[in-house]
């Protein structure tokens, strides 16, 4: 049987692009993945304002909001110890990958996109010229569509992207009876993570998130020879050791790659489309891949349906471009943002952040370079220091 679309991989950017597809009635796709669903997934497991609003045009950011666990506020603590309070009424969720991924694949079944798991996807199948016409597995199954989606995240074994790899590396764990501000998440610029950031992440009333994440490879490819389990636990120790003396650790520590770009490119085939952290569409001062890889799924979705009423030229010439004017500004902003970090600017500004005009101006420079998108003016109103 040949589908009109197979996707690879079914995390966000995959179901995403299944969601996107069934919605405009398109329902003869293929979803694939190597494991069962419910499953689990190691990450951060936040979803800002950009990703709600990317699965309300998807028709289940309701469902989600229900579900999840509501973020008001992020505390920022510079490198230097001082404090910036952002809260909004856009409020940003964390919701447990193995309860999100699951939501969004149910939801694409129930539209008629069909999900096999266990199928370990290892070659892409081409005819005789080269174009992509379906993908094998590792036990000789083969699955066959007018338009095969790779969505198989940082590990992508099909990836076409020749330049050097950049990557973030992330450790994390997890504790309960954690004292913490019900509604708010940490972001710490500690000087030993510079120039990123560890993260404190509320995922119930009563158990956390805590992670840490530190360039991993530099901008030639070179691994970083940071020891990640040191730089961890000094840490904890220095910005959670009074709150962790009291909480209980939750299983081992667990830790994963994010691979990211500044020029998306290299991300389509004759037959094919990279989406998602398979053609590196994260953000390379935070790490979030979540809603970048939904609006990915969407972009794949629209070129997949263009594709099948014979543009397929101008629709892959249109995906490519979409990726560039949606993330280009918020990728180069993360990149001034990391520059900035490792100066003593961001403290200088969190002693002026009274100022009215001042937090403005840094909730717009701070929002975009940490949403990976340009901010707008009423997200800019929506943010107010808090009554102390």
């Amino acid at each position: 049987m040949s589908y009109d679309a197979v996707i690879v991989g079914a995390g966000p950017g995959g179901t995403a692009a299944a969601l996107s597809l069934a919605r405009r009635g398109l329902t003869n796709v293929l979803l694939l993945d190597r494991d069962g669903f419910p499953r689990d997934k190691t990450c951060g497991s936040g979803l800002s304002p950009t990703a709600l609003t990317v699965l309300d045009e998807l028709g289940v950011g309701d469902e989600v909001r229900a579900q999840a666990y509501p973020i008001m506020q992020v505390r920022v603590v510079t490198p230097g110890g001082r404090e910036m309070i952002l809260a909004s009424n856009a409020a940003a969720v964390v919701m447990l990958r193995r309860e999100f991924d699951y939501l969004l694949v149910q939801r694409a079944t129930s539209l008629g996109v069909k999900l096999e798991t266990g199928f370990r996807a290892n070659e892409l199948i081409k005819d005789g010229s080269g174009r992509v016409i379906g993908v094998r597995s590792l036990d000789g199954q083969e699955r066959y569509g007018k338009y095969v989606l790779c969505a198989d995240g940082a590990h992508s074994i099909f990836s076409k992207d020749p330049r050097p790899k950049r990557s973030i590396s992330t450790l994390m764990g997890w504790w309960e009876n954690f004292d913490f501000t019900p509604g708010q998440l940490d972001m710490v610029f500690d000087p030993e993570v510079s120039p990123l950031y560890g993260w404190m992440f509320p995922e119930t009333n009563d158990r956390v998130n805590i992670g840490i994440c530190v360039d991993g490879q530099d901008d030639d490819g070179q691994k970083s020879m940071r020891p990640l389990r040191g730089v961890f636990q000094s840490f904890l120790d220095r910005q959670y050791g009074t709150q962790l003396k009291k909480a209980r650790q939750l299983g081992k520590w667990k830790g994963h790659p994010i691979v990211y770009t500044t020029w998306v490119g290299h991300c389509t085939a004759p037959g094919s489309l990279f989406l998602g952290e398979a053609a590196r569409i994260t953000h390379n001062a935070t790490g979030e891949g979540i809603s970048q890889a939904m609006q990915s799924g969407v972009f794949a979705a629209e070129a997949v349906q263009a594709a099948l009423q014979g543009d397929e030229k101008g629709a892959w010439n249109r995906y490519v471009w979409q990726h560039r004017r949606r993330f280009t500004a918020g990728f180069l902003g993360g990149h001034a943002l990391r520059a900035v970090v490792k100066t003593p600017l961001l403290d200088g500004v969190a002693r002026l952040y009274n100022n009215p005009s001042v937090r403005k101006t840094v909730v717009r420079l701070l929002g975009s370079a940490l949403a990976g998108t340009s901010v707008t003016d009423a997200q800019v109103d929506s943010v107010q220091r808090p009554a102390a």
